[in-house]
């Protein structure tokens, strides 16, 4: 492969990931960190590697187990950072280890991916999550734990002017008699 093939399959590489970043963290609360980009990068170079030397099936479950233990050794990922990730390290594979001789056929797929994932999260922002949702926080007696479920939809429905509503007990507080109640509306 050639300097300038490499070149260009890294331009594609980076065009269709800063699209993937920036449609990513358009209008969300949740916003993914820069360096997440950086996986795709390495990705590329440690495939370029790859298939420059000759390396053996051992290798590839080597580097999956020091991938498996980090995710292990880290915070729990959103579902967002993990699709992001997957589909940045799978842009990376493509654009460096797929042998095509017209590099349009490769933008091509880059462009049916980029276009897939803006789509999809598109869709996805036009459906409400349930942590975007309004929610409140309501304290009340412990007396609540004893009515039946029609009163305690009832009594909260008095309380925060809404008909449709989902409610989950956060905690009770026996010591104080208080339960406090987390009501999505």
């Amino acid at each position: 492969m050639e300097t300038q093939e490499i070149i260009e399959r890294f331009a594609i590489l980076c065009i269709s990931i800063v699209a993937i970043y920036y449609f990513t963290n358009k209008n969300r609360r949740f916003r993914l960190h820069p360096l997440f980009s950086l996986v795709s990068i390495c990705t590329f170079f440690m495939c370029l590697i790859f298939k420059q030397v000759e390396m053996t099936v051992g290798i590839g479950f080597g580097l999956f187990a020091v991938f498996s233990i980090l995710r292990f050794r880290t915070e729990s990922f959103s579902i967002q950072t993990v699709i992001f990730l997957f589909v940045s390290i799978t842009l990376s594979m493509l654009d460096i280890l797929l042998p095509i001789d017209h590099l349009e056929f490769l933008l091509g797929i880059n462009l049916v991916i980029v276009l897939c994932y803006v789509y999809l999260n598109f869709l996805e922002k036009k459906t409400p999550s349930s942590s975007e949702k309004n929610v409140i926080e309501i304290i009340v007696s412990t007396d609540f734990m004893s009515l039946d479920e029609t009163e305690k939809r009832v009594f909260l429905s008095e309380r925060i002017q809404f008909k449709t509503f989902s409610y989950q007990i956060k905690t009770i507080n026996l010591i104080e008699n208080v339960v406090i109640i987390k009501v999505s509306y």
